[in-house]
């Protein structure tokens, strides 16, 4: 019990509502790797990234052939998830590759706007893929509610985008803090907003219906609103379960890997640097 108040009297101070963190080299190093090289991050990142911008490409391609407007892909809160796997792991390939060409960053200043960036969609993109998957299966499914033009689309963009998110998550170093659950909550808020001013606004979905989502029908104020309150609650819940998870990456990773890192004497060169200078002593 004393492990968990001091855990909460720590993480619920205001400076860990910032973004800030004392070791920059998080960002862009694995805990499940022995030196400090971003290499291998970055090129997990590059294949989390590709695989993203492919299962989108699809989706959004099945759109355009369908008979209905591509501007329906923009109204799911599935595809919203989909946007945000792609933010989330293209701000880590760029934090990575900036560090290859350029050098690690340094801790004697703020952390730069990017990786700040990257930290934000990294908090939002992961919760909220555990919540659109949870919500798919628990809610959509069970009343055969379809987004995807393709049904096997639809069962992949439901599954894998946790499995993606999920594998961001345990490949990184970076903390995830207890109060940064303020930025999965903006992001529901935001989607919430955005789908009660879809319906005054007299939107509808691709079969004319005055709703996006048939369990979040405003026309029916009273189950709705208790829906989108459970769904806040989950959504919070979700983001415990991955303070949970990276609580428990860094515990294992720390038990397999050495104690300490490998240091090179030249690890403030950037790596780019570094090969084209040994090409030219040889």
């Amino acid at each position: 019990m004393s492990a968990i108040k001091n855990y909460f009297q720590q993480e619920c101070k205001f400076p860990m509502l910032g973004l800030e963190h004392s070791k920059p080299s998080d960002f862009y190093t694995s805990v499940w790797q022995s030196t400090r090289s971003s290499v291998p991050l970055l090129l997990w990142r590059v294949l989390l990234l590709l695989t993203s911008v492919a299962i989108v490409i699809t989706s959004f391609a099945f759109y355009i052939k369908s008979p209905f407007s591509v501007g329906y892909w923009f109204i799911y809160l599935t595809h919203w998830g989909l946007v945000l796997m792609i933010a989330s792991t293209g701000f880590g390939v760029a934090t990575s590759a900036r560090v290859y060409f350029y050098g690690p960053i340094s801790a004697d200043l703020n952390l730069p706007w990017y990786v700040k960036t990257f930290w934000v969609f990294h908090n939002v993109a992961i919760p909220v893929a555990f919540l659109i998957t949870v919500f798919y299966w628990t809610l959509l499914y069970s009343v055969d509610f379809q987004e995807e033009m393709d049904a096997g689309l639809d069962i992949a963009v439901h599954a894998v985008n946790t499995l993606m998110m999920l594998l961001l998550l345990m490949s990184s170093s970076h903390p995830t803090r207890f109060l940064h659950m303020v930025h999965p909550f903006l992001f529901a808020l935001t989607y919430v907003v955005f789908s009660v001013i879809f319906y005054f606004a007299g939107g509808v979905n691709p079969f004319g219906e005055p709703w996006i989502y048939p369990v979040v029908n405003w026309t029916k104020p009273g189950p709705t609103i208790l829906l989108v309150f459970v769904t806040g609650v989950m959504l919070i819940a979700l983001h415990f379960v991955t303070v949970g998870l990276a609580a428990a990456r860094d515990a294992l990773a720390n038990r397999i890997m050495r104690p300490s890192v490998t240091v090179y004497v030249d690890e403030d060169v950037a790596l780019r640097t570094h090969t084209a200078q040994t090409e030219a002593n040889t």
